[in-house]
């Protein structure tokens, strides 16, 4: 399955940042919302992801999901949603998208590269650590700014305690409920949407399956079997991972688990990213 890519197709942000003291007992437990801190805040909202483990990937998967192995996390805070159009440009200064009309559409036709240069450029506006040398594009962990989640600390934060394809459940139906998808049965119309209309995660995380693909940190290439702690794939066959699918994709592409690589110079009308940020 490897070598799958993709085709062609505000002012600062006032940001409360939480720490989490609350662990995740086990692995697959359902945690409620509640149970998580977290803070809204104006423009961008980071919900705090509690240390735990769990079983990433999917025997019954594509080829690239396998072998299943249980991944030990530290705590992290992620993105509630996708960074949209209107934070994007005011980070940035420019709006690549594809789709546009209103800001709380998600960012498109953003590459890999795109995307971590605007996690350095919020950082600096926060007066953060840079995670990102841009001369090399190697992360630095250790540093307090915004970054790209790694692909482990997606696919966790997505599955919120679930072990099921999709947080809502196992079916197309519960799909449609989380996300917006394409197909004969989807429920897209042929674009993305804006973001945090549809049912959240148990941690509070809105469009993790569907409107548009996110990138990760990882470089694409093989699972590697036995436990892991806060595994992260710096280097690879030249392609970087995507999570989520997307308004274009099917309901497969949607599931927790599944993967997909594109040039991290390279943009689509169906990829955009997310933050993420070390626990303070």
């Amino acid at each position: 399955m490897f070598g799958k890519t993709i085709g062609l197709m505000t002012v600062l942000f006032l940001l409360v940042l939480t720490a989490a003291e609350t662990g995740a007992e086990g692995q697959n437990k359902q945690l409620k919302r509640q149970d998580v801190p977290f803070k809204t805040t104006k423009g961008i909202t980071m919900i705090s992801i509690p240390s735990g483990s769990f079983q990433m990937g999917c025997e019954d998967g594509e080829d690239d999901e396998k072998p299943v192995r249980s991944v030990t996390l530290d705590a992290f805070e992620m993105g509630e949603t996708e960074i949209t159009q209107g934070q994007y440009k005011e980070i940035t200064g420019e709006n690549p998208s594809y789709f546009t009309g209103e800001d709380r559409l998600p960012a498109d036709r953003v590459t890999w590269i795109d995307a971590a240069k605007f996690c350095n450029r919020l950082s600096e506006k926060l007066g953060l650590g840079k995670c990102y040398d841009e001369s090399t594009w190697a992360c630095d962990f250790t540093k307090n700014g915004f970054r790209l989640p790694t692909e482990a600390e997606w696919e966790y934060a997505c599955r919120a305690g679930t072990s099921t394809q999709y947080y809502t459940g196992n079916e197309e139906a519960d799909l449609a409920k989380a996300g917006w998808y394409g197909n004969d049965r989807g429920n897209a119309a042929e674009k993305s949407h804006p973001v945090g209309q549809k049912v959240p995660n148990a941690w509070g995380l809105y469009d993790m399956h569907g409107n548009i693909l996110e990138w990760c940190f990882d470089w694409e290439g093989e699972y590697t079997s036995g436990p892991q702690n806060n595994p992260a794939a710096s280097e690879g066959g030249g392609y970087r991972i995507l999570r989520g699918g997307s308004w274009f994709n099917n309901a497969s592409y949607c599931r927790s688990t599944f993967r997909i690589g594109d040039r991290p110079d390279r943009t689509s009308n169906f990829s955009g990213f997310r933050v993420a940020r070390r626990m303070k």
